[in-house]
């Protein structure tokens, strides 16, 4: 009971009207608790969907931020600009080089994020809330883990399930249909496929396939180092 009212204020603290005037300093309290809180509140349900437990910070925070953005009535919106968020980081040296650079005052940090997300048309309250708690907290290296998971979760909650297979060069549409396929046979019944497709040359022939926690790699690379791996054991 007790990490259930945790959880419960923390989701209301995050969901609360944010002032026009916000700043991570006006929030000390929330941001020094945050992750204490969120460790608390990461498998249990506050009005809402129950979680699976959430191990790591980036597990713990991200949980966090769907239960608040569900009590918000939000989910959609704040999924939205989490995907364009983890996109940027994604694809952006120079804004991933600005998150995690180690010893950058959090005051720096902060207004450099804010005007990311302001240029993003990022307006909602939950979502500009997280980001000035993960850069309070000094947690911003864990980012993308963040955003990554928050993904996730939505997919898990909406009963998708993520794969990649990857080859090395990409698949014609039959092959692409059968690997298909095959995946949908350890789906449950009330799940449906994600599939994202990635071409790696290094791996040189064969296949890897990844779905939820398991990992498939049937690729002549990983065939080829196994080999060699043996061979210095002689």
């Amino acid at each position: 009971m007790a990490s259930r009212s945790v959880a419960k204020a923390l989701v209301s603290r995050l969901s609360a009207p944010l002032s026009s005037s916000s700043t991570p300093s006006v929030f000390p309290a929330m941001m020094r608790s945050f992750a204490s809180e969120t460790k608390a509140s990461a498998s249990k349900t506050v009005s809402g969907p129950t979680l699976p437990p959430q191990f790591g910070i980036p597990g713990r925070y991200a949980a966090a931020l769907y239960m608040a953005s569900f009590k918000a009535n939000t989910l959609d919106k704040v999924g939205k600009e989490v995907e364009s968020l983890a996109e940027l980081l994604r694809t952006s040296p120079e804004l991933k080089s600005f998150v995690t650079e180690p010893g950058m005052p959090a005051k720096s940090r902060a207004a450099g994020l804010h005007s990311v997300l302001e240029k993003m048309g990022i307006t909602t309250g939950v979502t500009k809330r997280f980001m000035d708690v993960v850069v309070e907290n000094k947690r911003t290296a864990d980012l993308e883990g963040m955003l990554n998971k928050f993904g996730e979760i939505v997919a898990q909650q909406k009963g998708q399930v993520k794969a990649s297979v990857t080859t090395a060069k990409p698949l014609s549409k039959a092959e692409l249909d059968n690997v298909k396929t095959g995946l949908k046979k350890v789906l449950k019944k009330d799940e449906t496929l994600l599939l994202e497709e990635k071409v790696d040359p290094s791996i040189i022939s064969g296949i890897v396939i990844d779905i939820g926690d398991k990992h498939v790699d049937m690729s002549v690379q990983t065939r080829v180092k196994k080999l060699q791996q043996i061979i210095r054991n002689v």
